[in-house]
């Protein structure tokens, strides 16, 4: 489940869509909390203020008129019930709440316990009417202002003047309510509406992805799918359509313009070995009958020259890439060790095949024997007398079938191992020995025509001198079966 979410959660859309739904929900609250404020919290406060001036209107009375003008005061201002009152002191206990049972909110009982008879308090509590049986009369909540009422010297009585905030406080509770369930509902209804949207969303880009998979398969004539609604998507796959209708014209073009110089090219090529190599019979044994044979071998390294750019070139373009089959790579690679083991002796190498049962993979038989010969010939070639070349097939940590050729020899730089697959690129120290620059250029090809990665690794970094080196042509755990 945890992967799952993880999945939709890296789309950039379902992303985006849950930003906006969270800052939907966060405005609501905003505005929730704003309509809380102006219907609970400032009415509050207003009956706060309104106590208070209750309280030194009494005061001033009593200043005025003495204490049994205050009793008559506080007596009709019960009679009013507009508020809760409370006067007493050793002589008195007068007004409404000694009528009801009053707790604090806290649970202390009575409302005056800890109250010192010379400071003013705020007290929020409950009460009841004992003589009701009505719900509606239990347990009201209420807010109040206890204090002293003063004389020159000392303290006349306490006073408690009040407000029942029952019903502000229900409208507070619903205010509450409403806000943490549409702020749910607004953030359930934004994660659905981007669930949904990236979905709609993912499907449009995994066609395109799609298409870029099989138009890197070399399935030219493919195309994006539009719906005609000419929003942002349907014209990027218009464009997109119309680039490959260019790509595909001008990948024909130059197949055309390929054959054409294969057809002009290597015959007149073919006959010039040809002629020379008959020349040099004519000559027999003579000096130059080998300088016609060396002609001859020239013109024959053209032509294979020739043959492996159009090879790298049909590959580059994909073709032919439905042929390709399930095979047992371990049968192949072991008839190439029986054949170039031969050549490494005769080298003075040291040759080792170590190729494990029980892997399969989708390829070419043929293009995959040439391009392991061709990292082998590469090995033999740059590896110095003594050496060691080992043909391994395994399968690496990742569950990847890995076919890789390595050698105890110099080694290539860090620095050339990405350039050295580019097709005419000779190192400096192997310019010595016969070639094109072309044998890891094709093993490149042959590596992107199954979709696979070819890599250039040392053995041991330690050793400057000869570093040795791995080239591995690896078949993502995906491809195989």
């Amino acid at each position: 489940m945890i992967k799952k979410f993880s999945k939709i959660y890296k789309n950039t859309l379902f992303r985006l869509s849950l930003l906006g739904a969270l800052l939907f929900v966060l405005s609501l609250m905003v505005v929730a909390v704003s309509v809380y404020y102006v219907t609970v919290i400032a009415e509050l406060n207003r009956i706060d203020k309104l106590v208070e001036t209750e309280h030194s209107e009494i005061q001033k009375i009593y200043d005025e008129s003495g204490f049994q003008a205050v009793e008559r005061e506080v007596t009709l201002r019960t009679a009013s019930s507009e508020g809760l009152y409370g006067l007493v002191n050793k002589r008195v206990a007068i007004g409404n709440l000694f009528f009801q049972e009053v707790t604090k909110e806290d649970g202390d009982l009575p409302l005056l316990t800890g109250l010192q008879a010379d400071e003013f308090s705020k007290v929020a509590f409950l009460y009841s009417n004992p003589h009701s049986e009505e719900n509606d009369f239990k347990d009201r909540r209420a807010r109040a202002l206890v204090g002293p009422i003063r004389t020159g010297n000392g303290v006349a009585a306490i006073l408690i003047v009040g407000r029942d905030v029952e019903g502000t406080m229900r409208i507070g509770l619903k205010v509450r309510n409403a806000i943490l369930i549409s702020s749910c509902i607004a953030l359930i209804l934004g994660l659905i509406s981007s669930w949904f949207l990236s979905k709609r969303f993912t499907r449009r880009v995994d066609a395109f992805n799609k298409l870029a998979d099989d138009v890197r398969s070399g399935n030219l004539n493919r195309r994006a799918p539009r719906n005609y609604s000419h929003d942002e998507m349907d014209l990027l796959a218009e464009h997109l359509n119309e680039m490959l209708d260019h790509i595909e014209r001008l990948m024909q073009s130059m197949k055309y313009a390929g054959d054409s110089v294969a057809h002009d090219l290597k015959t007149p090529l073919t006959r010039l070995r040809t002629r020379l190599e008959s020349a040099g019979i004519e000559r027999h044994n003579t000096q130059d009958a080998e300088i016609f044979f060396s002609a001859a071998e020239d013109a024959n390294e053209l032509l294979k020259t020739f043959d492996n750019i159009l090879r790298i070139s049909r590959l580059k373009t994909g073709e032919r890439r439905e042929l390709l089959i399930d095979i047992n790579p371990k049968i192949l690679l072991d008839d190439l060790a029986d054949l170039y083991q031969p050549s490494c002796e005769n080298a003075g190498l040291e040759f080792h095949a170590l190729t494990t049962e029980g892997h399969i993979i989708r390829a070419d038989r043929g293009l995959l024997s040439q391009a392991v010969s061709n990292l082998i010939e590469n090995a033999i070639k740059y590896t110095p007398k003594g050496g060691i070349v080992r043909l391994e097939l395994l399968k690496n940590n990742i569950g990847s079938v890995e076919i890789s050729v390595c050698d105890n020899g110099l080694g290539i730089p860090l620095e050339d191992r990405e350039r050295v697959k580019g097709r005419f690129v000779r190192l400096d120290k192997s310019r010595t020995h016969p070639g094109n620059g072309l044998g890891l250029s094709l093993v490149d090809a042959v590596a992107n025509f199954h979709n696979a990665d070819f890599t250039i690794s040392s053995i041991d970094d330690h050793n400057s001198k000869r570093p040795g080196l791995k080239a591995a042509i690896i078949f993502s755990k995906k491809k195989i079966k």
